[in-house]
């Protein structure tokens, strides 16, 4: 079962970014998944480039000073994609990279001959689009023979099949809830399913929300989940000690919420459920501001000032390492999210056996199975009585703790990566 000799492109429009999302997540299991079927992985990147000098070439490249398209680019790339003359991509023609950040270290995962650079040519082929209904191609001197775009984007590669994942389609199923242009996002997903030969979805979920509103083949979508990375060994006490620690935190008492915070994840009922709560344990939640996150938590904090200043507890960023010590440290995980195409954090949080509660729609059920408690996300009071009863009974978090470890394992590397090599064999 291996890929070698197919030459697979995989785009960089969110594996760029400098804090990951779910989606780089996602990118950079595809990435491995790829190496271990033995395809020759190439990288297409949106960033500046193409000083003769290699080491100019590569620090013009590393910048991480975004600059948008200039009406200059977008007016030549509207003309060259007219008359048919697509831009060529450029290889960073540097062997050996000097200079890296951590959310750079994909780049080890791949040749460097194999990463290459169009510069801005996604947020051009999103203007070509959105203005022109124009899909813009790019062209490589080497022959590819699939280009993976990890999200739905106006981009095509000459000459190669393309394979699109859709991991949900939350803009139109809760468009209250992102700051999308939904006429723009609705064709975005039409035109990707037309010019894609097939679609991967990261849940049953997400492919029958696809086949109902666009009208599509079931067997045009397959579905291959997400990996969750297994932990590889298990922290003695005294480690997590250390590591609570430096965060003000004791070993199983406190509860976590981890994922961005805006209307989606639900934090402001999350919140009015736990200040409801009879309990000493802080809520720590970890994730970055998004949209709206004001409104989402905001009056909250002006009513119930104490709680934030003393039990509520906001870690914006930490690392993926302190990560995994807050998932296996906490007494219970609560994720009560209005809608996700999976729902990577539950999944975490059970692998490291951290007992969880989620949301009773869209894929969370169809995740976590029979190893998570479930509320309504839109009651207060079920969400409190759910947290109470979880953090009240031991023997109910050991039982959560094994089942979510068993569950995990149906969303190993090694099934994602079989599961992989099934959707590819369909395109070859």
């Amino acid at each position: 079962m291996n890929l070698n000799g197919i030459n697979v492109l995989i785009d960089c429009y969110n594996l760029e970014l400098i804090q990951g999302t779910g989606i780089k997540t996602y990118g950079i299991s595809l990435i491995k998944a790829l190496n271990l079927l033995e395809a020759n992985v190439n990288l297409l990147c949106s960033r500046s480039s193409g000083s003769p000098k290699s080491i100019l070439n590569e620090v013009l490249f590393f910048d991480r000073q975004h600059t948008r398209a200039t009406k200059l680019n977008q007016i030549k790339s509207l003309l060259s994609t007219v008359t048919q003359f697509y831009p060529k991509v450029k290889n960073l023609n540097n062997s050996n990279f000097i200079i890296k950040q951590e959310s750079d270290l994909f780049f080890d995962l791949v040749n460097s001959e194999n990463i290459f650079t169009a510069h801005n040519c996604y947020d051009i082929a999103n203007f070509l689009y959105k203005n022109f209904r124009i899909t813009n191609k790019v062209r490589f001197a080497k022959k590819i023979d699939i280009w993976h775009s990890t999200c739905p984007m106006p981009l095509e590669v000459d000459k190669a099949k393309k394979i699109t994942t859709i991991h949900d389609l939350i803009p139109l199923k809760l468009p209250y809830t992102t700051l999308d242009d939904k006429n723009f996002f609705f064709k975005l997903i039409k035109k990707s399913i037309e010019k894609s030969h097939l679609i991967l979805a990261v849940s049953e979920h997400t492919k029958k929300d696809i086949i109902d509103i666009f009208n599509v083949s079931s067997d045009k979508i397959f579905v291959t989940y997400q990996p969750v990375i297994q932990p590889q060994y298990t922290f003695n006490e005294n480690e997590l000690l250390i590591l609570l620690k430096q965060y003000r935190l004791r070993v199983k008492e406190y509860i976590l919420f981890v994922g961005a915070i805006e209307p989606k994840k639900n934090l402001g009922r999350l919140i009015e459920a736990y200040i409801k709560l009879d309990t000493s344990m802080p809520l720590v939640i970890v994730g970055k501001k998004g949209w709206l996150w004001e409104d989402e938590i905001g009056k909250l904090q002006k009513v119930f000032p104490k709680y934030f200043i003393k039990k509520i507890k906001f870690l914006e960023y930490i690392s993926r390492s302190d990560l995994t010590y807050l998932y296996q440290g906490a007494c219970c995980f609560v994720f009560p999210s209005l809608y996700e195409g999976f729902g990577l954090p539950p999944l975490e949080a059970m692998a490291l056996g951290c007992p969880t509660i989620v949301s009773n729609v869209s894929s969370l059920p169809e995740v976590c199975g029979d190893a998570a408690l479930y509320v309504d996300p839109y009651d207060v009071v079920n969400i409190r009585d759910q947290i109470e009863t979880l953090i009240t009974d031991p023997f109910l978090q050991t039982q959560l703790s094994l089942a979510g470890k068993e569950r995990a394992k149906l969303f190993s590397f090694n099934n994602y990566t079989n599961k992989l090599y099934e959707a590819y064999k369909k395109v070859i």
